[in-house]
């Protein structure tokens, strides 16, 4: 009987090939408020019986500033079902119990991404649904033209492909009737404000984000996030540039009792200062931005963006 259950369990597995997710053409970088287009390269291979009234559902990683469901025009080719758009896939219609975004982030998570509360799955699916035999092979080309934010950022993409009458099901095994695809660190360009960054851990923050160098400051160093060069170090110092609107470097860089980060949590640490004085701004000036990263008690010892020693760059808005 095991032998037998065995092969009736291969002969599906044998079965089970449905979507190919061949490849993605995304571009390099992007502009902000500049629409791009993404392709996807899939194909369809139906060997298990064919599927009646199926709609085929793509799904990529997009940040919630986007809102990407609205500003997204999604459409594919194929050779024998022709041409057309894919929509928004509804909120009532659910998969595992859960709506298809929600789905998706619980099954394949987020692509490495970090302050994954600020991304989200967006999932369509064709207008049509269609009969789709056994036998079918085909090819399907889906054309992403997608609007990003006004926002500078970078975030790992990712991509899905399915079909609505398999969902997720693992009933031919893993990954046979769904495919999933994540890629490097993708970037959007002139665009307002500083870098969002979701690639990288967030080692880093300054509070308020938006603020005059007349307003106070605090930046806090989070070395529980990732392992960094300044572990093990008794004292964390701010070292860091300020550039002012008349084309002025002020460089505060030694390690004093006015540079070093007080602790406050676990391993975590700040610094609260006001720029005007911490820069011994003269009247007339102003600070356009600052550049910093944070050093122990030798000054020699680097952590900036990245994890990496470039600095970290916080840009003075008016508020």
């Amino acid at each position: 009987m095991k032998k037998y259950t065995y092969g009736i369990v291969l002969f599906l597995l044998l079965l089970a090939g449905c979507v190919f997710l061949d490849g993605v053409d995304q571009p390099s970088s992007a502009k902000a408020d500049q629409e791009m287009t993404i392709t996807m390269h899939n194909r369809i291979d139906v060997a298990d019986g064919g599927r009646s009234g199926v709609r085929l559902i793509v799904g990529f990683l997009a940040p919630k500033s986007w809102a990407a469901t609205a500003n997204s025009k999604i459409t594919f080719t194929t050779h024998s079902y022709g041409n057309g758009k894919m929509v928004p896939v509804p909120s009532t219609v659910t998969v595992n119990g859960k709506t298809w975004p929600a789905a998706l982030k619980d099954r394949f998570g987020m692509g490495g991404n970090y302050m994954t509360d600020d991304l989200e799955w967006v999932v369509f699916w064709t207008e049509q649904s269609y009969n789709v035999p056994q036998g079918v092979k085909d090819n399907i080309d889906v054309t992403m033209v997608i609007k990003p934010g006004p926002e500078n950022m970078q975030f790992k993409t990712g991509y899905f492909l399915g079909t609505s009458s398999d969902g997720l099901s693992d009933v031919f095994g893993s990954n046979n009737v769904y495919k999933c695809q994540f890629k490097d660190c993708f970037s959007i360009t002139d665009g307002q404000g500083d870098l969002i960054d979701f690639c990288n851990p967030q080692i880093a923050a300054v509070t308020p984000g938006s603020a005059t160098d007349n307003d106070f400051l605090t930046v806090s160093f989070d070395p529980d996030v990732v392992q960094t060069a300044l572990n093990g170090a008794g004292n964390i110092y701010l070292c860091a540039k300020g550039y002012t609107s008349n084309g002025q470097v002020l460089e505060v860089c030694t390690q004093t009792d006015g540079t070093k980060l007080i602790p406050y949590t676990g391993k975590k640490s700040a610094i609260t200062f006001w720029p005007r004085a911490y820069f011994n701004l003269q009247e007339g000036q102003t600070l356009e931005k600052i550049e910093y990263f944070f050093t122990d008690a030798t000054g020699t010892v680097k952590v900036g963006f990245g994890n990496t020693t470039a600095p970290f760059v916080y840009t003075f808005k008016c508020q």
